[in-house]
């Protein structure tokens, strides 16, 4: 039966948690590699889950997908803190040097991205749940032998 465990607690957070740090970090988003790194998420799991029992098949799957769907929501809150201190902290101190019209730019561009970014988390938790139910399979097929 394909349901949430106790045991599956544990190993989802550290896999969603190792994903979606890894894949906020800006030089590897610059990269694109999250959907690679939610991938990894789900493994992780699978493989955290696989060392305290022996999960199905729909374990494993939804395992991964929660994985990385925790691992999406990670990636979007670090990358929104990401944002707001680059654009919070180092806008203003170019506009108090550099007053011109392109930190008034900067700025409107600031509140538009964050509340463009808010619209976006559902996306993320989609992306993070599709690509981690991929890596907790993979891990089943491929590395559970």
């Amino acid at each position: 039966m394909g349901y949430i465990r106790d045991e599956m607690v544990k190993p989802i957070l550290i896999g969603g948690i190792i994903g979606g740090v890894l894949s906020s970090i800006p030089i590897i988003s610059c990269l694109n590699c999250c959907c690679l790194l939610y991938i990894l998420s789900g493994a992780i799991t699978a493989y955290l889950m696989s060392k305290e029992f022996d999960p199905s098949d729909t374990e494993y799957l939804i395992a991964g997908a929660l994985s990385g769907g925790i691992a999406g929501v990670i990636n979007w809150l670090l990358g929104m803190l990401i944002n707001i201190l680059i654009y919070g902290v180092m806008v203003p101190f170019i506009g108090e040097y550099y007053p011109t019209e392109l930190h008034m730019e900067m700025m409107g561009a600031m509140g538009s991205s964050l509340v463009i970014s808010m619209l976006y988390i559902p996306l993320y938790i989609i992306i993070g749940a599709i690509f981690g139910s991929i890596g907790g399979l993979l891990y089943e097929k491929l590395g559970n032998k």
